[in-house]
């Protein structure tokens, strides 16, 4: 038996299990425990999301959870936005870079990185969604 979770309740719109299935294992890397009928969060095993059902969008203002990258920030926004995954906010500020992610659902998670080089040189700085915040 693996242990115990802290669950962070996602809104799930009926009719999406596939497509929040390929956003949080195939895009975010989540593992399924199927013991526990929950996502694990990779590196955090005490921490796994649980889908909540409801037909209504989420009506969050802001991010209903939030997670660090250790470096490399562009390249792992570049990873993501290759996988399909939606941004709606990409931000530069003078200590850290932060993004913000939709699921399929309506979810916002925010994506945190303290590091502001890339080793790979990737630069998204370009896209539409991206600001310098000062």
């Amino acid at each position: 038996m693996r242990p115990f979770a802290i669950h962070i309740p996602m809104l799930r719109k009926k009719g999406m299990p596939e497509k929040m299935a390929a956003f949080y294992e195939d895009a975010l890397g989540y593992e399924p425990d199927q013991e526990m009928d929950v996502l694990r969060i990779p590196g955090h095993p005490g921490l796994a999301i649980t889908f909540k059902y409801s037909d209504a969008a989420p009506k969050r203002t802001a991010a209903l959870y939030e997670f660090f990258v250790e470096k490399n920030f562009h390249s792992f926004c570049e990873h993501l936005k290759n996988k399909g995954v939606e941004f709606d906010l990409v931000a530069r500020t003078p200590g850290f870079y932060i993004a913000r992610i939709v699921d399929p659902s309506g979810n916002s998670i925010e994506v945190i990185c303290e590091d502001l080089e890339d080793e790979s040189g990737a630069d998204i700085s370009g896209w539409s969604v991206f600001q310098d915040i000062d």
